[in-house]
């Protein structure tokens, strides 16, 4: 092997492992990430060759002006669709089919020129799209360029966010769909680029045409370096002989789509012969080569009554749409969150009208929220109005524009609002989880005048005597809350303090994220003061860096000098807490003990071990509960002679509970 191509080996592992990184499995340590980026580039020194796609030519980020309208070079149309599994059936009896994941995110389609990313347009109208080639640039999951071909190259696909990503904006947005919407249509690529947007390919239009089955296509786009949508195949005969029914293999996709944290709304049947599809035509509307299959939630009709604003614990005014009651899953609905103005104004057509129709449904099967509702083409409506004034307070509102997102606040900070929130999660238990601080009592505490601040819990006890005296109370449950307090503040793990705080953006797993490079209050308040760069951070975003550097930490700061807080060591660890250390795992197959993938990965590093993706010479044990499995990571242990344990040997061998 040349050292040529050695480097470009390299090359096509660090994409490989990136666009793995981007899409919420990373398959290396940020060690072996380093050490693979610094091969690469002392390789090219030394041979003064620079490719366009190695990780050390980065792409410079872009700002533009406004996003162009532009005509695409192929008809981008909608699917057919239907929620009948029995019309996807008889659609599939016609000839050989795939059936693939529907994404749900946002059309896209590429163009590439001898290798070079020229192009990137969403769908828009099917006919004009928005040139968004300065975003998708910044999207590591999409090639900028692909050697050794030559010609053009037409790929269509889904732009997505995964779950696990959108977990760090699920305030701010309604669901991935609109986050990937918003996300991709900014201006200011940098800004992009920290949204951590993934793209799915799911067709080659133009460029291998020597192949007429899309399953070819794909594999060869997939050796470009594309991640491309994961499918099934189906063959033409009737579903009632098939080895495996239409409706278990639609359930293997949507535990594909969990496992990855693919955000879908269906599934999609396409025949497999191209020029078959083609041969069947089109209509103004949809290609006849496919038909969506849509995983609906059920939605009720009902009648808007109100929208109330609720507020949080930042100050910012939720609405809330009031409609009357329907049962949905056998349980009485009445309200759903509107999220945000933006969202209220997307959903209602504007504030919302009382008598507006809508439709409701169960995201999940769990979380009421609207469907749709009917536009007043009438203009005679009269609408909700907006709420000029805090419906806690009573003083003014603000609107605050961040990106694509608009919300309504509290302009006064001395809100009882903002205070009796801030002080319900900071007691909380995504907090500091005080027992019997419960918003009810904060709520009298307030009324009494003994808290003012969240630092005025820790002095509660001075209020002993009087506080027994009071209705609902006595010394044995006074006694008990007083004793909670007191645990909290012996207790403390710094995480967890951070969490409580309640810094917009920041929760429970960024909270975490951020002890892993500061193990001291001390050094997070130096490193802000410093003015360290958050959003460089794994999983950080600027939006996140920005509510870091300008909250308010007086009463932190107050709290931790004082002592009143005092944090458990974050280096010092029990012997049960170091049972792993030193020891890599690798984890696959069907897990029975444990609830999920994520939860054996936290006992494991709660004790001192470390999980990987992939089972190397690095690899101690690697777990599957069938040890005669032939996957790839069973050969790789026992080629490699690494022992296999299930979930049971793992437990007696370590004693984990």
């Amino acid at each position: 092997m040349t050292e040529e191509t050695k480097l470009l080996n390299l090359i096509d592992l660090a994409n490989n492992l990136t666009r793995d990184y981007d899409l919420g499995h990373p398959t290396v340590s940020d060690e072996s990430w380093d050490n693979l980026y610094f091969q690469i580039q002392e390789l090219e020194e030394k041979l003064g060759i620079y490719y366009k796609h190695s990780p050390t030519q980065h792409i410079p980020y872009d700002v533009v002006n406004q996003l162009n309208k532009v005509e695409h070079g192929h008809k981008m149309l909608s699917l057919q669709k239907t929620k009948d599994l029995s019309e996807i059936e008889k659609f599939l009896d016609n000839s050989d089919s795939l059936i693939m994941l529907k994404m749900d995110g946002l059309t896209c389609s590429l163009t590439y020129i001898d290798g070079e990313l020229v192009s990137a347009e969403t769908r828009g109208n099917g006919i004009i799209g928005e040139d968004i080639l300065h975003n998708a640039l910044q999207i590591r999951s999409i090639p900028n360029y692909i050697p050794r071909i030559s010609g053009k190259l037409v790929v269509d696909g889904e732009i997505i966010c995964t779950t696990k990503n959108f977990e760090m904006f699920a305030s701010e947005y309604k669901n991935p769909r609109n986050f990937a919407a918003g996300s991709i249509r900014l201006l200011d690529s940098k800004e992009c680029a920290k949204r951590k947007l993934s793209f799915i390919a799911w067709d080659v239009i133009e460029g291998l045409d020597q192949y007429d089955l899309l399953s070819e296509r794909l594999a060869h786009i997939e050796n470009y370096g594309f991640t491309i949508v994961p499918y099934v195949f189906y063959p033409a005969w009737d579903a009632a002989d098939n080895d495996v029914p239409l409706e278990d293999m639609i359930d293997h996709l949507k535990i594909m789509a969990e496992k990855d944290g693919y955000p879908i709304d269906g599934a999609v049947a396409k025949f497999n012969s191209v020029s078959y599809g083609k041969s069947l035509g089109e209509t103004s509307h949809h290609f006849k080569n496919a038909m969506a299959y849509k995983f609906y939630d059920e939605t009720y009709e009902t009648e808007l009554i109100d929208v109330e604003w609720t507020m949080g614990r930042t100050g910012i005014l939720t609405p809330v749409a009031v409609f009357k009651p329907i049962d949905i899953d056998g349980s009485t609905v009445e309200r759903a969150s509107l999220h945000n103005v933006s969202i209220m104004i997307e959903t209602l057509h504007g504030y919302g009208w009382k008598g507006q129709k809508i439709e409701v449904f169960k995201a999940n099967m769990i979380i009421p929220q609207i469907a749709s509702a009917e536009e007043d083409n009438e203009h005679i409506k009269m609408y909700f109005m907006y709420p000029y004034t805090c419906p806690i307070c009573g003083s003014g509102t603000v609107l605050h524009q961040e990106n694509d997102s608009a919300f309504i606040c509290c302009d006064n900070d001395a809100c009882e609002g903002k205070l009796i929130n801030r002080l319900d999660h900071f007691c909380g238990k995504k907090g500091l989880d005080i027992k019997g601080l419960s918003k009810a009592t904060l709520e009298k505490l307030i009324d009494w005048g003994w808290v003012k601040n969240i630092p005025s819990i820790f002095a509660l006890n001075y209020y002993r005597d009087e506080w027994v005296l009071k209705p609902g109370f006595g010394s044995k449950s006074v006694d008990k809350i007083l004793n909670a307090i007191d645990y909290s503040r012996n207790n403390c793990e710094l995480h967890q303090f951070i969490c409580a705080l309640g810094i917009p953006l920041i929760g429970s797993s960024a909270s975490k994220e951020l002890t892993k490079y500061y193990n001291t209050y001390e050094n997070f308040r130096m490193a802000i003061d410093i003015g360290v760069q958050f959003w460089g951070y794994d999983n950080f975003g600027m939006e996140m860096h920005k509510a870091i550097v300008n909250f308010d930490y007086s009463d932190a700061d107050a709290m931790v000098q004082s002592g009143v807080i005092t944090f458990n060591s974050t280096t010092q660890k029990s012997n049960q807490e170091n049972t792993l250390d030193g020891l890599t795992f690798v984890i696959t197959g069907k897990l029975n003990h444990f609830k999920n993938r994520d939860a054996i990965k936290d006992k494991i590093e709660s004790l001192g071990g470390k999980v990987t993706g992939s089972v190397s010479k690095n690899t101690n044990y690697l777990i599957n509960n069938d040890k005669d499995s032939t996957s790839s990571k069973n050969k790789s242990a026992k080629t490699l002679g690494i022992p296999i344990l299930s979930e049971e040997d793992f437990i007696k061998m370590f004693g984990v509970e």
